[in-house]
């Protein structure tokens, strides 16, 4: 399948490529980049790659899938960004996760929402939901800000999630 690309005003999201497993590696294993998620323990360079090659195969299967997100001033892979079906729920989710290093400057807002349009316009989704641990008040205003509402507290992968959630209109 051809992972589409697209383009915001500071981001290409985009397909991953061998040559990015690197730069992802070097992200998880950011000081505190994995706090609000289930394991909190950065993966293995294995892992790391095999998430590569989980969301090239979940492309193939659903029509969407988490791309690299990569900043158009620079051309470097900052982290990932997209939607992913979660057989736990049977829902598709929105999610991010940026390195640090871009961390504040509305990146995760921007890709969020490319991600959501794409999602609802493009794989016709007609909804897409958001987990965010509850203290993770910035993770909850990017959902905010791309249309996502509070719908409810849920008990996940052993993590009490606040899920949001945005339907087509």
């Amino acid at each position: 399948m051809d992972i589409p690309e697209i383009e915001t005003p500071h981001l290409l999201l985009r397909a991953w490529k061998p040559e990015d497993a690197e730069a992802w590696f070097n992200i998880l294993h950011e000081d505190g980049i994995l706090r609000y998620f289930p394991n909190q323990t950065p993966p293995t360079r294995e892992k790391a790659d095999a998430y590569i090659a989980h969301h090239q195969a979940h492309w193939e299967k659903y029509g969407y899938g988490h791309w690299a997100v990569v900043t158009r001033e620079d051309g470097q892979v900052v982290g990932w960004n997209g939607l992913e079906h979660l057989p736990d729920l049977n829902e598709t989710e929105v999610a991010y996760l940026l390195s640090q290093r871009v961390q504040g400057r509305g990146y995760a807002t921007e890709a969020a929402r490319a991600a959501v349009q794409f999602g609802l316009e493009t794989a016709g989704l007609a909804k897409i939901i958001g987990l965010v641990h509850p203290e993770n008040v910035g993770s909850v205003r990017v959902l905010e800000k791309c249309g996502l509402s509070f719908r409810d507290r849920i008990a996940l992968w052993g993590l009490e999630m606040s899920r949001y959630q945005i339907t087509k209109p």
